[in-house]
């Protein structure tokens, strides 16, 4: 059975919280998306998640479900609205922080999603250690960590990896395919970047079996400095005085990953970006 599976990337305020939503019904309807995962780290004025923002993502979502998003995933500020913790930590509502934190951190970092007709979906995100404000472990050993975790060994897994730098991206990549695409154990369908909130022109398939994007972009104003007012971030940057990065409003966008998957023998078939318009 073959499944479509859509990615969005990093969701910027209130006006990338409508063209979420938005875009998820779009992408069910008119491009066949069965699964919509997002990154919804920046969606509380641009920084953090907070239970009503999740709440307005989330609704609608669900089997038979035509709206909404079925999991978010957080990353690098994903503790910055703390009320989101009792969310974490509830295993029925499916939000993740990063998997590479301090095992004392609290809050759940691995969700699984369930098709008919197909084997699961698990999803967890890492963080990347290059230029990264954030200690955190290493993401390949968490990676295999989790991935020796999931129970059940005909599941596939998509992982995000929420890094700044390419390289490191890229190598994320390279490692689930060397390590998790056997028959024998979960395999890895799809490895997708996030943070930058600039769309990477690199989504391919590697090897034939594994979706990969160093990053899938952002959903938000495109009108903007990475989804921050063009004015107060070249005040800041070119006359070095300080302001408040308030987040912009025009041209929004949704900027994602569309994958195709053959679900009979868990591989990636295809990887498409996608970019659309807010209604």
């Amino acid at each position: 059975m073959p499944l479509t599976l859509a990615f969005i990337g990093d969701i910027v305020g209130s006006a990338g919280r409508s063209t979420a939503v938005a875009a998820a019904k779009r992408l069910r309807e008119k491009h066949g998306a069965t699964l919509v995962i997002a990154n919804g780290e920046n969606a509380r004025n641009g920084s953090g998640l907070s239970p009503d923002n999740y709440r307005e993502l989330r609704k609608g979502a669900g089997p038979g479900g035509w709206g909404g998003i079925d999991a978010l995933t957080l990353g690098d500020h994903w503790a910055k609205e703390r009320q989101i913790i009792p969310l974490l930590e509830d295993p029925e509502q499916p939000v993740i922080r990063p998997a590479n934190l301090s095992p004392a951190a609290p809050g759940k970092h691995l969700v699984r999603l369930s098709v008919a007709d197909a084997p699961p979906i698990y999803v967890f995100t890492v963080l990347g250690r290059l230029f990264m404000p954030m200690p955190s472990d290493s993401p390949f050993a968490a990676i295999d960590r989790e991935m020796a975790a999931i129970p059940e060994k005909d599941a596939m897994v998509l992982v995000e990896i929420h890094a700044e730098a390419t390289s490191e991206k890229q190598a994320v990549a390279w490692h689930c395919l060397r390590n998790w695409t056997g028959n024998d154990s979960p395999r890895v369908i799809g490895v997708l970047g996030t943070h930058t909130h600039v769309a990477t022109a690199d989504a391919r398939l590697l090897d034939h079996v594994l979706a990969a994007q160093t990053d899938v972009g952002m959903c938000g104003p495109q009108r903007s400095v990475i989804g921050r007012d063009i004015t107060a971030t070249l005040d800041s940057m070119v006359r070095q005085m300080p302001a408040p990065l308030e987040v912009a409003s025009e041209d929004c966008r949704a900027q994602g990953a569309l994958i195709r998957i053959d679900t009979l023998h868990r591989r990636a078939e295809s990887i498409e970006a996608f970019d659309l318009a807010a209604d």
